[in-house]
């Protein structure tokens, strides 16, 4: 995998970016936001390593330009900032996963390599439910006619809860079918891209219930049936 590591901490990089070399990525280190803006815009990086606090601008924004420049290639930040709201900031601008320093590069080759998989995973036909409809080329969903865009994970959760659509899908399941995880990542994201896939499918005709204690389960709103629905991150009307 040949990846941006976008990182002003020149000794933190070179250490980070010598253990990755180690692990067999290729690594690109940028120290500034405007220089990593600059090399999104080449299309040829397999994932980039984002840190929150870079000199010139927000990682943030760094992250969202990324999107808007069309690099879909998946995102990790890197943050020495533990604060829930930074990490849902963070996903809510394109970002595929969060990781809080200081960590080992072994957590990062896991992680990195996760994120590869589920990059890497084949595509499928359209998926439909309610008023939704899943495309498999394009990282976007239409809701009634308009296009929705979805970050690559939120792609990858939408299309197995439209799969199992009525079935209850435990979050281990999302991790590991979804999310590219076979070890548990320590943080409460899969409730956070549920919670963003909700607000951006509202009015899609469906529901996203929340099992208290086990996982989701999708279903049309005509299907829904009362259960233990936990209505934490904002849920509203158990979507």
């Amino acid at each position: 995998m040949r990846i941006a590591m976008v990182e002003d901490d020149s000794l933190f990089a070179a250490s980070l970016g010598a253990t990755l070399e180690e692990w067999g990525f290729r690594v690109d280190v940028i120290g500034t936001g405007a220089a990593a803006l600059k090399r999104f815009e080449l299309h040829d990086l397999d994932a980039a390593i984002v840190d929150i606090g870079l000199p010139d601008m927000d990682g943030i924004a760094v992250i969202a330009g990324a999107r808007e420049l069309g690099m879909w290639a998946p995102i990790l930040v890197a943050s020495a900032s533990a604060d829930l709201g930074h990490m849902v900031r963070a996903l809510e601008a394109g970002a595929d996963d969060y990781v809080i320093k200081p960590f080992t590069g072994a957590e990062i080759n896991a992680r990195l390599g996760a994120l590869g998989r589920r990059a890497a995973a084949p595509r499928w036909a359209p998926l439909a439910c309610g008023k939704i409809v899943l495309s498999a080329e394009e990282r976007e969903a239409t809701v009634d006619g308009l296009p929705v865009k979805l970050s690559p994970r939120e792609h990858a959760l939408l299309e197995i809860l439209l799969r199992r659509r009525g079935q209850i899908v435990s979050r281990q399941e999302i991790l590991e079918r979804a999310f590219g995880y076979d070890f548990p990542p320590g943080t409460n994201l899969v409730d956070v891209h549920v919670a963003h896939l909700r607000h951006k499918l509202e009015n899609g005709g469906v529901a996203i219930e929340t099992v208290r204690g086990v996982g989701f389960c999708l279903r049309a709103e005509d299907e829904t049936e009362p259960g233990p629905i936990d209505h934490a991150y904002g849920a509203r009307n158990n979507r």
